[in-house]
């Protein structure tokens, strides 16, 4: 990835606007940019990276910058994320389209979370911390959507909201960062701008400060 944009998101203090709901407006902007430059095999040409990422507990959160990479300037013009973040002009800043650096500091894939495979490590917490059986604590993941979607946030990784388009209903995307030094690897990002899986492939995105 050979070039970027920056989005600086920013909470209005005095509206009482919190960076959580900024994040699930901007997203769901940017959701709507990938989809139209999705190709033929569900891919996008487009990656982001989360510059001030946190995971882990309390700790965890997504900052306040948002990257947008691509392997040449023309992708983000293509993009144009001037006229898909144009509401949001009170509450976010976007640089110009920028040449990502020379000597960067590495590589970083930034995935969604499967939420299946989490279920399991969120039971033996939750069966530890009530004292309950594995099996009933599993249990509990699967009685309901909307338990899955509580609990689902009690893991170590940030999220964001976004709406259905065709329900309405809300659901979290939660995110993974996995460093993987100066290799870097392409197979495509979904429409989240998030790196796809194909086996052991995933597609990283240069960090730097």
């Amino acid at each position: 990835m050979k070039f970027y944009q920056e989005i600086t998101l920013l909470p209005n203090v005095g509206d009482e606007i919190p960076l959580t709901f900024i994040w699930e407006k901007l997203y769901q902007q940017l959701h709507l940019a990938f989809v139209e430059i999705i190709d033929d095999q569900g891919k996008v040409n487009i990656g982001v990276s989360f510059p001030r990422y946190k995971s882990g507990g309390e700790k965890r959160w997504l900052g306040d910058k948002l990257r947008i990479f691509a392997e040449s300037e023309q992708a983000l013009e293509v993009l144009c994320l001037a006229k898909w973040l144009s509401r949001l002009n009170d509450y976010t800043h976007m640089s110009s389209i920028k040449s990502v650096p020379e000597h960067v500091d590495g590589y970083a894939v930034f995935r969604r979370l499967n939420k299946k495979s989490n279920i399991e490590k969120l039971a033996r917490r939750r069966a530890k911390k009530l004292d309950i059986s594995l099996e009933d604590a599993l249990a509990f993941f699967k009685d309901t959507e909307q338990r899955q979607q509580s609990d689902f946030q009690a893991s170590d990784y940030p999220f964001f909201w976004m709406t259905s388009l065709s329900s309405g209903s809300k659901y979290p995307v939660s995110v993974v960062r996995e460093d993987v030094g100066h290799h870097e690897t392409r197979i495509g990002f979904s429409t989240y701008g998030l790196s796809l899986e194909d086996n052991d492939l995933r597609s990283a995105v240069p960090i730097f400060r």
